[in-house]
């Protein structure tokens, strides 16, 4: 049996690699293991998802001069003086772990759009539009993903939520102007799939983020009546 294969070494090798410990050349052969080896993405996915509690436990942290220094020097066409003003509008006292789930992101990105989204390849993951939406206390909640032109939006139940008796969740597109538009309502099920009354493509091209609302079952609201209890990002999945 190869390393790879056995249960407990491919844990702890995957703990190390989300958490960024794994460097030179055994995160290279880890990275190239990863398109062949379900068991190592498997234990990659169910890592992440144990770090992502970071994002709601671990105190604010200000990143340092140094590091806007080094965002300046690294942004092509930034001026490195005036950097510092523009980076700390988004990322100023930012809980220490959401700078965890960020660098989770980058950690994973990389080795996924190697594994699946290469147009060179021929097992590549078809076009599609996808969000990642937390709940309100910051933990992993919905993934909604769509083919980009696609006439359907399946939606995945991370951290299902019991809705009262005579209310429904509905989904919402919101653009980069703030603007929320409904999508419909979801239906009951930890994976689901609704229909779109458009394309993906028109529909998820102006959205900057997803979120879920609980809305009274009787109605078709044009506004969020209530707060938000799903909200994230959403983006598109090709070059």
């Amino acid at each position: 049996m190869n390393w790879y294969q056995h249960p407990e070494t491919a844990d702890r090798l995957a703990a190390a690699y989300v958490l960024g410990t794994l460097q030179g050349p055994a995160r290279r052969r880890f990275e190239g293991l990863l398109p062949q080896e379900t068991l190592l993405r498997l234990a990659v996915d169910d890592w992440t998802q144990r770090f992502a509690p970071l994002l709601t436990t671990l105190a604010p942290l200000e990143p340092s001069r140094a590091l806007w220094k080094a965002v300046a020097q690294r942004t092509a066409g930034i001026d490195s003086a005036k950097a510092e003003p523009i980076w700390r509008r988004f990322f100023s006292a930012i809980p220490a772990g959401a700078l965890a789930i960020g660098v989770l992101v980058g950690v994973m990105a990389p080795a996924l759009w190697n594994t699946q989204m290469s147009e060179d390849s021929g097992a590549q993951l078809p076009a599609s539009y996808v969000g990642v939406l937390g709940t309100a206390d910051g933990k992993p909640g919905l993934i909604v993903s769509s083919l980009r032109h696609g006439r359907f939006v399946d939606i995945k139940q991370i951290a299902p939520m019991v809705v009262p008796l005579g209310m429904r969740l509905y989904l919402w597109r919101i653009d980069v102007a703030g603007k929320a538009m409904p999508l419909g309502p979801l239906p009951a099920g930890k994976w689901v799939r609704m229909p779109l009354p458009e394309t993906a493509e028109k529909i998820f091209f102006p959205a900057v983020e997803l979120a879920v609302s609980v809305e009274s079952a009787d109605d078709t609201p044009q506004a969020p009546r209530l707060p938000f209890v799903y909200r994230g990002l959403c983006g598109k999945l090709w070059k």
